[in-house]
């Protein structure tokens, strides 16, 4: 009887190095982020923090807003707070660097889920643009983003 078999052969290890280079072609370009990513991203979860303060008004029946700082745009943080009151948890919430923001400096949602003006912000990163829309009179809010 032969004695035990060491080693990879010769096909064995080709085989091996090109399954490697196949998940190495197929994994690179998902661990890149695009420009989109780094837009889009942050429009929707603003998107969805105006919604919060619109549900919050409306389940609490007071008058909440959402406040961006500093006061004048270009914007790097933001808040959600009752009239009168301090941030509500998890606040303030802080844009990426390299994420611009402009619009109005607030947006306040009535009990009855209505906001107090229309109004567009719109965030922008490397030429990628994202907007969000408030409608005054529903206080919906529509997300454009790449």
């Amino acid at each position: 009887m032969g004695g035990a078999r060491r080693g990879f052969s010769l096909v064995e290890a080709l085989v091996a190095v090109a399954l490697l280079g196949i998940l190495v072609l197929v994994a690179v370009p998902r661990l890149t982020t695009p420009e989109s990513v780094q837009v889009g991203v942050p429009a929707r979860h603003l998107a969805a923090d105006l919604r919060l303060a619109q549900r919050l008004a409306i389940a609490r029946r007071a008058t909440y807003t959402l406040e961006f700082s500093p006061a004048a745009p270009p914007y790097a943080a933001y808040v959600v707070r009752r009239e009168g009151a301090g941030a509500e948890p998890d606040f303030p919430k802080t844009f990426a660097a390299g994420v611009t923001v402009t619009g109005p400096p607030q947006f306040t949602f009535r009990p009855d889920g209505s906001a107090d003006g229309d109004g567009t912000v719109t965030l922008s990163s490397d030429g990628v643009v994202a907007t969000l829309q408030v409608t005054a009179a529903t206080g919906r809010v529509v997300v454009t983003a790449p």
